[in-house]
């Protein structure tokens, strides 16, 4: 992978975590597997609860909450195949 590749596939992952707000659901196209643990379902909506912003060249997440281990997933937007804004926006008071 090319510098400007990289560049690219950061640029777009984050645009697309700029999009994704808490409270939207996303999916994912594959199984989710960490440490060989199975975390998340392909092609299942997963609630985001939270986002966590890092500048470059660290990767922004969005946080899932697993419906197999219930903990805490962070997901890298490039995972995702989908996503769906919430049908009520989540306001912070």
């Amino acid at each position: 992978m090319t510098v400007l590749d990289y560049t690219e596939l950061h640029l777009e992952t984050e645009l697309l975590w700029n999009e994704i707000s808490v409270g939207d659901s996303v999916m994912l196209d594959a199984d989710l597997y960490e440490s060989n643990t199975f975390k998340l379902h392909k092609y299942q909506l997963y609630e985001v609860v939270a986002k966590l912003h890092s500048m470059a060249p660290e990767a922004s997440f969005l946080v899932v909450e697993s419906d197999i281990t219930g903990e805490l997933i962070n997901l890298h937007p490039a995972l995702l195949c989908s996503y769906q804004s919430a049908a009520t926006p989540v306001s912070r008071a």
